[in-house]
């Protein structure tokens, strides 16, 4: 394994406090970050005399921040940690801060180049998440010293260009006439499936840190199969709980609406729920309600097998309406962004 290190934008941080001097902060990140918030907090408060609060929830990205929480937890802005994009501050109080992992990636990419050309593959689309984000352009320009033609796709709204979510992969679909495989700068499995079956492209992971160049395709496969299978199971149902989510990146009304009146207009039995974490055990807890759509994150039905029910996501949701009226059901993951 390589030696990585984790780099917090420090700097960032420091800036904002001296320009909008506040007196109370919050402080978020991902699970796999949150151990280095206590150090963080600690550093902030000697140097700057704030107090910190450590919020404790998960924090899945940028739609799922808490400005709305901000008055009620008596801090005058929040840093989340490890989330960024192509803009400093979403929302009245979130701030974007940088969290990159500095690992070497020319060993891995070096592994990529041999696959490539012995897959006979000579343009890549290059695509990573915020946590390699200032490693993205010289990966490129590297990629191509090598005689391989690498690019990076425009993106879409606030994200940089390049970067995808486990729900956006416009950067990606930008460029699939010009490519022939991508590859995703990373360790992040979702990220790399959504990137496979959202272009149809060849996918490699390029994961810095064991160097290794991992093939997602057949794991893609298999991930579409057991999504493609939770549609046919939620087939028999008659009753349908459709729900929305509470995060403020992710309450997706007219979507559930829309599939409420479509189940409906089927002879379903739909009732609207709304939920902040939508879990298997929460889900349990519910009895009378044959399958569940979820409006609020794809991750959410297609990354987590719990359920004792078929739970799906929007775009499953249509597949199966399509079904239910005797047309195909389409291909459910043929989007830029996934609801």
């Amino acid at each position: 394994m390589l030696e990585v290190s984790l780099v917090i934008g420090r700097d960032q941080i420091d800036k904002i406090i001296e320009r909008e001097k506040p007196k109370r902060v919050g402080l978020e990140a991902p699970d796999g970050l949150l151990d280095h918030l206590l150090r963080l907090s600690q550093e902030i408060t000697k140097k700057h005399g704030v107090e910190t609060v450590v919020l404790l929830d998960n924090t899945w990205g940028t739609c799922d921040l808490v400005n709305f929480d901000v008055k009620r937890l008596g801090v005058d802005l929040v840093f989340n940690i490890g989330h960024s994009i192509g803009v400093e501050k979403l929302g009245r109080h979130t701030y974007l801060i940088d969290a990159e992992y500095r690992a070497d990636f020319r060993p891995v990419l070096d592994r990529a180049v041999e696959l490539l050309r012995k897959s006979g593959y000579s343009s890549v689309g290059v695509v990573t998440i915020s946590n390699h984000k200032s490693q993205l352009d010289a990966a490129i320009e590297y990629l191509r010293q090598k005689g391989i033609e690498a690019q990076k796709g425009e993106a879409e709204g606030p994200l940089f260009d390049g970067q995808v979510f486990g729900c956006n992969f416009h950067s990606a679909r930008k460029i699939i006439g010009d490519v022939q495989a991508f590859l995703f700068m990373g360790q992040s499995r979702f990220h790399s499936l959504g990137v496979c079956l959202s272009t149809r492209k060849p996918t490699f992971m390029l994961d810095p840190f064991f160097n290794e160049v991992v093939n997602i395709a057949p794991e893609a496969a298999l991930f579409e199969k057991k999504a493609i299978l939770s549609i046919y199971k939620a087939r028999d149902a008659r009753s349908f709980g459709i729900i929305m989510s509470l995060k403020e990146g992710q309450l997706f009304r007219k979507q559930a609406l829309e599939l409420k009146q479509e189940l409906e207009k089927l002879g379903k039995v739909v009732q609207l729920f709304s939920l902040r974490e939508i879990t298997a055990q929460r889900l349990k807890a519910l009895r009378g309600i044959d399958a569940f759509i979820e409006t609020a994150c794809p991750r959410v039905s297609m990354d987590n097998y719990d359920f004792d029910r078929p739970v799906l996501s929007y775009q499953q949701g249509m597949g199966l309406v399509r079904l239910f009226k005797g047309q195909e059901m389409g291909d459910v993951f043929d989007y830029s962004f996934w609801v």
